[in-house]
């Protein structure tokens, strides 16, 4: 493992197995900025999003390789209820709260150390939410080509969590048109024109995802929930008990990544709102640039998935954790 100092008290860790795969993360956001793979070929790239300074994780209005808390995702209202409690925050889209907002410390220096070959991370929210939540987040990664986040949250009194981590994937060259993602997914979150989850409903069409989906079909679709989401996914998946994984591969390169996670389910985000303002590094700015799976429980889960959990107390520590595992296909 490789540490180096950058300047702004920027400290970036290189994390790098027998095989070759190499990732980097720095302090800023607790952020992944390089995942180097191979493709089906051997030839190695980087198949995350990157800006092309360090500096510029300091702004990250996209939030790119970054973790999100105290809660990622959309509050209705900007708000949430504990035990009767209403906690309200400043909404940052319209009367809604996207990705917690100014707590969120997506671009802030998170504390970092390095502890067994793993690269650990910690962020304390102050006393402007309630219960001070302390977000810890541990990255390693194996010889099986599998990257491991570990999530573990502790509060000092009850609270409301829900991280994740909101980094853009993109395995081949180009945009994600040529990508497929296949998963035993049955249900998801059907959304408002706020983006505010309404109701849980079967995957049917587009949003069945068992056989596989081509991004470049969902892309081209003119689905309503689709066309909400700016043209392409941006929902809430909930896994199968038995199953919490997804598959996507680049038919291109060959390459395939798979998740596999704790978390109950994931947002399933295609990048509908990259532009040619970013300044990427080694790739072209462009709507689907890349994707995310933002493994994670919802914040629905206050009023539609009563059998997600992402409150917890003092005496209980919110502990979950997810595993990017890549590979080829001929």
């Amino acid at each position: 493992m490789i540490r180096k100092e950058h300047d702004k008290g920027i400290i970036e860790y290189t994390l790098k197995n027998n095989n070759g795969m190499t990732v980097k993360l720095i302090n800023v956001g607790c952020s992944i900025t390089e995942i180097l793979v191979p493709d089906r070929d051997g030839d190695y790239s980087n198949v995350v999003l990157r800006y092309e300074t360090l500096e510029e994780y300091f702004r990250n209005e996209h939030f790119l390789g970054s973790v999100i808390a105290p809660i990622a995702g959309r509050l209705e209202n900007a708000e949430f209820t504990i035990d009767d409690e209403v906690y309200s925050f400043t909404p940052n889209e319209g009367e809604n709260l996207l990705h917690s907002g100014k707590l969120n410390p997506y671009n802030e220096i998170w504390d970092s150390s390095i502890e067994d070959d793993k690269v650990v991370f910690q962020y304390k929210v102050g006393n402007e939410y309630p219960g001070s939540p302390l977000f810890k987040v541990i990255y390693s990664l194996s010889d099986d080509n599998e990257l491991k986040l570990e999530y573990e949250v502790s509060a000092e009194s009850e609270s409301a969590v829900a991280p994740t981590n909101h980094t853009y994937f993109n395995l081949g060259n180009e945009d994600t048109r040529d990508h497929l993602v296949r998963s035993n997914i049955e249900s998801y979150l059907k959304m408002n024109e706020n983006l505010i989850a309404e109701s849980v409903e079967n995957c049917e069409g587009l949003f069945d995802l068992q056989q596989g989906q081509l991004f470049s079909d969902v892309f081209a679709s003119d689905d309503e929930q689709i066309s909400i989401a700016n043209g392409g996914f941006d929902h809430y998946f909930i896994f199968e008990e038995d199953d919490k994984s997804v598959n996507i591969t680049d038919k291109k390169s060959g390459r395939t990544m798979k998740v596999t996670t704790t978390f109950p389910g994931m947002v399933l985000y295609t990048g509908n709102n990259l532009d040619e303002s970013v300044v990427l590094k080694d790739r072209k700015a462009q709507k689907y640039a890349g994707f995310c799976v933002e493994t994670q429980s919802s914040p629905a889960a206050l009023k539609l998935l009563p059998d997600q959990e992402i409150s917890i107390d003092k005496e209980n520590t919110y502990k979950k954790e997810t595993v990017f595992s890549f590979s080829t296909v001929r």
